[in-house]
Formats: structure tokens, sequence, C-alpha cells
């Protein structure tokens, strides 16, 4: 990946009209732009579709980048608006669990022990369940922060949201996440008793 300041040079570059920056700067951004589409759709297939978008959107767009804010935001928010406008269109209401079942059953880890297996593929189960219930909203800080790492304040700018409403979804979604599994994993027999 690509520092924020080369991206920007890359994107200054674009601007300007060279291609060959326009080129590397979308095979940078790519991975990113179809990772926050799936947090998004939820779909591989729609987070393909959404990025191709994404792609021709910010070629054709580059010159109203303006730079102040980070290359990085301004494409998040192209892909967010790109990922609502195509759920709407598509007229898809399905829940995130459902639709993440066959990213995680291809993701999951092979175990030895077919002990372990059963617990991973229920553990797997479980979180997806529980991802679903969670607000959009609420996916996506806890994507953007503690599944990709990024900062709340980061996670703010991406959003266009206060720094301090994104902690607020936060502490909610992971205190959703911490009681349901507590809750429901005590069924499982495993967290909890």
């Amino acid at each position: 990946m690509l520092s924020d300041r080369e991206t920007l040079e890359l994107a200054e570059r674009a601007r300007k009209g060279e291609r060959e920056a326009l080129g590397r700067l979308a095979g940078a951004l790519r991975p990113l732009i179809c990772r926050w589409a799936l947090v998004i759709t939820g779909d591989p297939d729609d987070a393909e579709d959404v990025a191709q978008f994404v792609l021709m959107k910010m070629a054709e767009s580059m010159e109203d980048f303006d730079g102040r804010s980070k290359v990085t935001s301004w494409v998040y928010r192209i892909t967010r608006n790109a990922s609502l406008d195509h759920l709407r269109r598509r007229g898809q209401d399905r829940r995130l669990a459902d639709k993440l079942g066959r990213l995680a059953r291809a993701a999951a880890p092979r175990l030895e022990d077919p002990l372990d297996d059963m617990e991973m593929k229920r553990t797997l189960r479980l979180i997806r369940t529980l991802l679903g219930e969670l607000s959009l909203r609420q996916r996506e800080v806890f994507d953007l922060v503690d599944l990709q790492g990024l900062k709340p304040r980061e996670a703010a700018q991406m959003l266009e949201m206060n720094a301090n409403t994104v902690r607020v979804h936060l502490l909610r979604a992971r205190r959703t996440m911490r009681r349901e599994m507590l809750a429901r994993g005590q069924g499982y027999g495993g967290v909890g008793g």
C-alpha cells in the first residue's frame, strides 16, 4: 500500500492528466475500494461491480479532487455513496449475515481436528449473525477501526462524521457483539459455559 504522501502525489499527477499515475493510483486503491464496498454490500460480486464503478468515477472526477482531504477519504465517500446506490438499485435488503455466508465458508481455515472445525464453523456463524444485527453505520465503524486498524479520528474523516460520534458507534457495536456473544455462547457450550 502506498503512503498518504505517495497517494497524494499520484492523485496530483493524475489530476494533471498523467495516465500512468492514474493507473498506479487505481491499482493501489482497488483492494481498499473492494473491501469498503464489501462491508456495505455484503456480497463479493456486488463489491466488484461497485469497485469498477468507483474506479471509473474516480478517473472521471480527478479534477474535482482539491487535496483538502486525504485521497483515501475522498475515494471512501465515493465508494460509500456508490455502494448505497447499488443496494438501492438492486433492491437488496438482505442481512449482512446471509450475504457473508459464502465468504466465511470459503475463508474458514481447514483444521486437522474435526471438533475444532465444528467449533470454528459455529463461531463464524455466530459472528456473521452478530455483524448482521449491527446497524450499517456500526458495521462500517467496526470494520474501519477494529478490523482495518484505523484510528477513530481517521474513520471519522472517511465517514464525514464527528470523531466522538464514531467512538459512540464503535462502543455500541462492541457492546452488542460482546453481550450477544456471551448470551448466545451459552447455547454453544463454548463461551460462558
